[in-house]
């Protein structure tokens, strides 16, 4: 299982690295002054977030959901499952057409309402980290500037070759491997941080609001891609690669 869930864990790397290469991310905008929010990445990053996270218990009770609100995200993710399976062997702008349909039709934070939706997105926050600064919105609301958003690029493909390294050289073997991408995790985000003045870093604090106790601890997200698996202890639901039931493995 642990060398499956690595396996996935490259592949998340090769997949963010493209992203990032093929996003512009902090290039001057195409007829426009001012930096370019990367939005092709900032998209994959997304991408799902939101409904994953709603499948976690702890999650759940956070936001003290109704039993009706539980059963129609359910309802909505399984849609999404079903539909995905059918769309296989769409060819691929027809498949990202309809998938952008069925996201905006089976959105599960419509169920929620204003004070849960912001709540969720605080929550989304803290399990992305610092890797949120790569969406266009956080990048946008905290106003990072064009060098910024170049630094940060160079720091998640200088830690993404770093991973793709450890792992070519076998430093995810069973027992470490978990170690090893936590140390490399927190590198980059202490890295990501320093980008920062010290303005953004206080906003940066307010947009994720009152701590939260991830149930099994924060979950193994890159850059809100999902992770290389949950983390020790963690519920079902709570940190795989991005296919699958919510983050589960």
């Amino acid at each position: 299982m642990r060398v499956k869930t690595f396996a996935v864990g490259a592949l998340a790397v090769s997949l963010m690295c493209a992203a990032l290469a093929q996003s512009g991310f902090g290039q001057p905008r195409q007829g426009g002054p001012g930096p370019r929010g990367g939005q092709g990445f900032g998209r994959m990053m997304g991408a799902g977030m939101a409904g994953m996270l709603l499948e976690r218990a702890d999650v759940q009770r956070e936001l003290n959901l109704t039993e009706q609100q539980k059963n129609q995200i359910r309802q909505m993710q399984q849609n999404m499952r079903t539909a995905m399976q059918e769309m296989r062997n769409m060819p691929p702008q027809e498949r990202r057409q309809k998938m952008e349909e069925l996201r905006q039709k089976n959105d599960p934070t419509s169920v929620l309402n204003e004070t849960q939706k912001k709540r969720l997105r605080e929550i989304e926050l803290q399990a992305m980290g610092p890797s949120a600064f790569m969406t266009p919105e956080v990048a946008d609301e905290l106003k990072l500037t064009q060098e910024q958003r170049s630094r940060l690029q160079g720091i998640v493909m200088q830690q993404m070759q770093q991973l793709r390294e450890q792992f070519q050289g076998g430093g995810f073997g069973q027992g470490q491997g978990a170690q090893n991408l936590q140390q490399i995790r927190e590198q980059m985000e202490k890295q990501m941080l320093e980008v920062l003045t010290p303005a953004q870093r206080q906003q940066w604090q307010q947009m994720q609001g009152k701590p939260f106790a991830f149930e099994g601890g924060r979950p193994m997200f890159w850059g809100g891609m999902g992770g290389f698996g949950r983390q020790q202890g963690a519920p079902r639901g709570g940190g795989g690669f991005g296919g699958g039931r919510g983050f589960g493995n």
